[in-house]
């Protein structure tokens, strides 16, 4: 197809120009729109590619599941020990230093009761007790202090013979196991 122009020679005279464009690519036989000359991808490269990155990307997912199932269980195991760890330290030393004047067996649990231990000249009553939120609580001379954070439950009972004490200690972390100690009340011998 062929376009027509007009040029100007002088003031008021105008020739007409053929003047001919080749709507076919620079004359190489390959027209411009051709499809053959457009670069992209087909849909079935672009499936395979869609499906290798969801392979991937799942692979990736799972990788991170299992770290975040792994700290997180690793996590609680530490909370317990250490709730397990703090309570211990308080407990074993007021119970071989004193004589517990509770019941036993006795079982504390969040908002159930009291332990009480009574030890020193003149003497001195420790209480213990779990609050709502898990605390252990150690009251003695009035002022209270958190012994431990985490703790769900605390077993106290005679052991044999019976100048021992056996305390079972549960944190509250999903998972921690609970803990058995034998505590020996050495101060003030068998009861």
């Amino acid at each position: 197809m062929n376009k027509v122009t007009s040029l100007p020679l002088h003031e008021g005279a105008a020739v007409n120009k053929v003047i001919s464009l080749p709507l076919q690519g620079g004359g190489s036989g390959r027209g411009c729109c051709s499809v053959r000359s457009q670069r992209g991808f087909t849909l079935v490269e672009l499936l395979v590619g869609l499906a290798l990155s969801s392979v991937v990307a799942l692979v990736l997912a799972q990788t991170f599941l299992v770290g975040y199932q792994v700290l997180t269980a690793e996590s609680r195991a530490i909370a317990g020990d250490q709730a397990i760890s703090s309570a211990s330290l308080s407990l074993t030393r007021d119970l071989s230093s004193g004589k517990t004047t509770s019941v036993l067996p006795l079982t504390l649990t969040p908002g159930s009761g009291a332990l009480l231990v009574v030890y020193g000249s003149p003497p001195v009553t420790v209480t213990y007790a779990i609050d709502a939120s898990a605390n252990l609580i150690r009251t003695a001379g009035g002022a209270s202090t958190v012994s431990s954070r985490g703790l769900q439950r605390l077993d106290l009972s005679a052991g044999l013979p019976l100048c021992y004490l056996n305390l079972s200690l549960t944190p509250s972390a999903s998972g921690a196991a609970a803990q058995t100690l034998r505590v020996g009340e050495r101060t003030l011998g068998c009861f």
